[in-house]
């Protein structure tokens, strides 16, 4: 007989040989702004940091965001408007002097220098490298802030060329102010409540924090079945999407692979998937629920009795806003009778976007 258990959050060393299944989830909240293109990629995590947030003074601008694309990137576009939408046209802010402009420090992807400098723009550039998902921070020095109390803010762009041209690869915006009494860190408003555990409320003002559940054990002719729920709502006018990202199960060299298109869970076949309905084979999870129906789960995920896992796959998502809606993930494990005793494990996030 092997054994399997279930962790929501957080992994226990043991040292028996038993096959065991972990899971983690982790609830991720990514800002968007309205993108050029549908298909183009938000800069997640974007911030745009004033130190001295003084109408007129010279000071230091601090960008931070991360890469959403793993592509190579030559260049950073960073375009100050008082509009921060992209294909709007651009009207400089009053003031704002940018030409004296120093790259005092980069963190993150480096390798940057100033190629361009005017008033209300800079570009960075480097030779074209492949970029991950490591936070970067870029400062920029002797930065001559705006003279209007109107806020304003920085499009950026990432660009392959080394001058900023071509196609855009991830683009987002950041707003700022200046004031003449305190200093402001902006960045874009999230406008996106997303909870994560094995149960949570609609609203998401609760959740039971149960991290673990004991699965008990597992032979070729018993499946593991296991669920937990995830609540989202926005005012995003383009709605949300929520991801599921992570490795399919595994134990050193052994694996227990995802299900790559939906397939009905089968005695006796290694097999992982998860699903977004309720379902009789085996019995396990519940149908969203919530009032607002436009928000549904995406198609592989959305049907009753028939399991996928695909990592980086869309589970669910609106079109427009959804101001309340629950989801339950259920997850299903079965295991063939000549699979390799184990700690079977995996991290699985799941990554909630509002498009605005």
């Amino acid at each position: 007989m092997l054994k399997l258990k279930m962790r929501l959050a957080g992994l226990a060393s043991h040292h028996h040989v038993l096959l065991e299944t972990f899971l983690v989830l982790v609830a991720c909240f990514v800002m968007t702004t309205q993108p050029v293109y549908a298909d183009v990629s938000r800069l997640q995590d974007r911030s745009l940091k004033v130190e001295k947030a003084i109408q007129g003074v010279t000071t230091d601008y601090v960008f931070s965001f991360t890469y959403a694309t793993p592509a190579p990137v030559g260049s950073v576009d960073i375009l100050f408007c008082y509009n921060p939408i992209p294909q709007d046209p651009c009207y400089a802010p009053a003031g704002l002097d940018l030409s004296q402009a120093v790259l005092k420090s980069q963190s993150g992807e480096t390798g940057f220098s100033i190629s361009v400098r005017s008033a209300n723009h800079i570009v960075l550039s480097r030779a074209p490298t492949i970029v991950g998902n490591t936070p970067s921070v870029y400062t920029l020095s002797n930065v001559h802030n705006a003279t209007t109390s109107i806020s304003y803010s920085a499009r950026m762009g990432t660009y392959g060329s080394t001058d900023a041209s071509g196609s855009v690869i991830d683009l987002g915006s950041v707003l700022t102010q200046m004031t003449d009494e305190i200093q402001i860190e902006t960045q874009v408003p999230p406008i996106l409540k997303f909870c994560m555990s094995r149960e949570v409320s609609l609203d998401c003002d609760t959740t039971d924090d149960v991290q673990f559940t004991d699965m008990g054990d597992l032979s070729p002719s018993q499946t593991l079945t296991a669920s937990s729920q995830m609540a989202v709502s926005t005012n995003a006018s383009q709605g949300f999407s929520i991801t599921v990202n992570g490795p399919p199960l595994q134990s050193g060299l052994n694996s227990i692979g995802g299900l790559k298109t939906p397939t009905p869970s089968e005695l006796g076949k290694p097999q992982f998937g998860i699903n977004l309905r309720a379902n009789t084979q085996p019995s396990v999870g519940k149908d969203p629920d919530g009032s607002w129906v436009q928000a549904q789960p995406a198609a592989d995920y959305n049907i009753p009795d028939q399991y996928t896992y695909r990592d980086g796959d869309v589970v669910a998502g609106a079109p427009e806003v959804s101001l309340v809606r629950r989801f339950t993930v259920s997850y299903i494990v079965n295991v063939g009778a000549t699979q390799r005793a184990g700690v079977y494990a995996t991290s699985i996030t799941y990554i909630c976007s509002g498009r605005f």
